[in-house]
């Protein structure tokens, strides 16, 4: 299954935000869907099954999250490929942005030969407070 029969993403070309060293990108999370994944040499790219697939000829069989993001500094969605560590760790971040705002912050970092996806939560710089209803005069 490509990454269009899964209603991921449309088009062939698919958007990937690959941040560089040092940067953080905001994004806002639009949808996340789990998939087995493997790499077909035959095809030389990636493709998705929702069952776990016995076909011969596919290498690196791995269950993985495919989480759909806007990504506000290019303008446009992209799909990010996450490992079940990484989307535990996501995970986290998202309950708490979705308890107390602000904006989700993605990058990569290297961790010895890997480099792995992380997510932080920036505080938002605004409070929140309840609005009142009242008369205008009456609080000045």
């Amino acid at each position: 299954m490509s990454l269009e029969e899964a209603g991921l993403l449309p088009g062939k070309n698919h958007y990937y935000p690959r941040p560089e060293p040092g940067e953080k990108i905001p994004v806002q999370v639009v949808d996340f869907r789990r998939f087995f994944a493997a790499w077909s040499p035959d095809l030389k790219k990636s493709l998705y099954f929702e069952n776990l697939p016995e076909a011969e000829g596919l290498k690196r069989v791995r269950e993985v999250v495919l989480l759909k993001v806007y990504d506000w500094l290019a303008g446009r969605e992209g799909i990010i490929e996450l490992t079940v560590e990484e989307f535990e760790q996501f995970t986290e971040v998202y309950e708490t942005f979705l308890r107390n705002f602000g904006e989700i912050r993605y990058f990569r970092q290297k961790k010895g030969r890997k480099t792995e996806n992380v997510f932080e939560l920036k505080e938002a710089p605004y409070i929140l407070r309840e609005v009142r209803n009242g008369l205008f005069s009456d609080k000045l």
